[in-house]
């Protein structure tokens, strides 16, 4: 089997497993998003990458060509990070600051509130001081710990404590 480069590893999913794409590159992890390709296509990307499909047929072609590719699953979120977690031995953080854009999957970098203030709304500006940017100029989309990082805490906790899960 064709084992990705040492280190974290990279990931390529296929069009149905959109959320799971963003919460990998949320989580700081490169990760092809295969929206539209053909099954082909997505092989010929798959050499230094896991390939993470619900698609048996691409998932067995994949697996005979010696690629690593697994089915994470289908329900909540948490189940399928879970079972990668397990299945790969690695440990979902949720550093934003090693975070990838969840939209083009370009890294995120620390920027000042002066560098976007034109980009936020002003009540975000207010009552948030730490904001990071896609340095893809083409994105550039700003992120900052809204009412969303509780539950993105949340479910990555329960990754690493799951008997306490409430």
């Amino acid at each position: 089997m064709k084992q990705p480069s040492r280190g974290q590893p990279k990931f390529i999913l296929d069009g149905m497993l959109g959320s799971l794409t963003r919460w990998l590159r949320l989580l700081g992890f490169d990760t092809l998003f295969c929206e539209t390709q053909f099954d082909d296509e997505i092989l010929d990307q798959t050499e230094h990458r896991i390939l993470l499909t619900r698609d048996k047929t691409l998932l067995v072609r994949a697996q005979k060509l010696g690629l690593t590719a697994i089915n994470p699953g289908s329900g909540p979120i948490q189940k399928m990070l879970q079972l990668l977690q397990n299945t790969l031995g690695i440990c979902f953080l949720g550093d934003p600051n090693q975070s990838r854009c969840p939209q083009c999957n370009s890294p995120l970098i620390l920027v000042t509130q002066e560098e976007i203030q034109d980009r936020v709304p002003k009540k975000s500006l207010d009552h948030h001081h730490r904001f990071w940017q896609c340095i893809n100029l083409q994105c550039r989309k700003v992120y900052w710990q809204g009412r969303h990082w509780t539950r993105i805490q949340q479910t990555l906790d329960n990754l690493r404590f799951p008997d306490e899960e409430q």
